[in-house]
């Protein structure tokens, strides 16, 4: 009989685990991992950086039925919070643009070092290469059936997290386990990831990159927009702005992303530059016309777009209506989503375990007091740029103070 068990060995569960066996020394604590060791996802975050945090975590920065608790967590633990735990383990760190924290190092393996450090020294118990198939509540706590034994244990974290980055190990199998206990929870769905869309234009963009502001709209409703890179694919919209629209993409019911690559410039002032480059170009071919604002790949789609036509006859031959519409496609250039993609190019997840089957002050259940839910699992998915682990670090921290 343990006293507490942690399954999943992932951002979550070993900050969960330090903290158990921190605030019970005297404690059993047992870390359940079903990769052949822990922290394996961690080490790709942040393009292999590991953006652990961001000075800027607010509950806005959140979606999901978790969201409207997030006031609560971060008062219990803030970016700052969790800076300090590190610190406390070793790890320096660095802050950089909108608030992103790093390890100095820049390697994401510094973090996974001082947690796999910080509980080696505690005595945390580790169980690698197993995987849970079913929990039991008992009169005692929990029996913890895995493909190799059954283990008992008074009290239980799970921390299995989602299906994003499935060939990292993730899957849903926690939550499933869940469903069967009778906890309530909403399907995972991949967000910061790509989005495919349906486009004549689409695949002619491949490998360009473009900055600007991209927004989504649900029929004629403006539901979010975000600034950025934006970047083409074959078949996709990404970047971070549009990875940020990914979350509530699968909300709305007519979907349209518009992409304005002119954003510090109104419609008249975007007008007024081409007018200019037509003046100052009026003896090239219209192909040239965008030559110092686009790439030239971009400037050509955008002209195509515009149903101007041929691209070989001379500038100065464009009509005012041909530049209005010219700026209408640059300052609106709309895509229609037809999927967004895999779990395999997500970040992160929304879906998890509903916001009202937990308590907020100590990530237990309502349902079956001694069970804690925390990371991935929980119905909550930040925006990109260390939000989602922040909210992973905090919540196995509450949880782990809590057990």
């Amino acid at each position: 009989m343990k006293d507490i068990i942690i399954i999943g060995g992932g951002a979550s569960g070993m900050m969960a685990a330090v903290k158990a066996k921190e605030n019970n020394p005297d404690k059993s604590v047992l870390l359940v991992e079903k990769q052949n060791r822990i922290g394996r996802k961690l080490l790709s975050t942040g393009n292999g950086r590991c953006n652990l945090t961001n000075l800027n975590a607010e509950k806005s920065r959140y979606h999901g039925s978790f969201r409207k608790y997030m006031d609560t967590v971060l008062n219990r633990c803030s970016a700052n919070d969790v800076i300090g735990e590190f610190e406390r383990m070793g790890l320096r760190v660095k802050a950089e643009g909108d608030g992103r924290v790093y390890p100095l190092s820049n390697h994401a393996a510094s973090v996974l070092d001082v947690l796999r450090f910080r509980l080696n020294k505690l005595g945390v118990e580790m169980l690698c290469d197993t995987a849970v198939k079913d929990i039991k509540k008992n009169k005692k706590g929990f029996s913890v059936i895995t493909d190799k034994e059954s283990l008992e244990c008074k009290k239980l974290i799970i921390a299995t997290g989602s299906c994003a980055s499935p060939k990292l190990g993730s899957d849903k199998s926690g939550l499933s386990i869940l469903e069967k206990l009778g906890i309530k929870t909403v399907p995972f769905s991949p967000v910061l990831c790509p989005v495919k869309v349906k486009s004549d234009y689409i695949a002619s963009l491949k490998g360009v990159r473009a900055s600007g502001s991209a927004s989504l709209y649900d029929g004629y409703k403006l539901v979010k927009s975000e600034f950025g890179e934006i970047q083409f694919t074959e078949d996709s919209l990404s970047g971070i702005c549009v990875f940020n629209l990914s979350s509530t993409l699968n909300k709305t019911k007519k979907p349209e992303i518009r992409l304005d690559l002119m954003p510090d410039y109104s419609f008249n002032d975007t007008l007024n530059i081409l007018i200019s480059n037509k003046e100052i170009f009026n003896d090239r071919a219209v192909e040239d016309l965008l030559t110092g604002i686009f790439n030239k790949k971009l400037g050509l789609v955008l002209l195509k777009a515009s149903g101007i036509k041929p691209l070989s006859r001379e500038i100065s031959s464009l009509t005012q209506s041909e530049l209005k519409r010219l700026t209408s496609v640059i300052k609106a250039f709309s895509f229609k989503p037809t999927m967004q993609n895999d779990f395999g190019n997500a970040q992160a997840a929304s879906g998890g375990v509903i916001g009202t089957e937990l308590d907020p002050q100590t990530m237990e259940s309502l349902r079956i007091r001694g069970l804690y839910i925390i990371g991935e699992c929980v119905d909550i998915d930040g925006d990109c740029g260390g939000f989602n682990l922040q909210f992973a670090f905090a919540s196995g921290i509450i949880a782990g103070e809590s057990v």
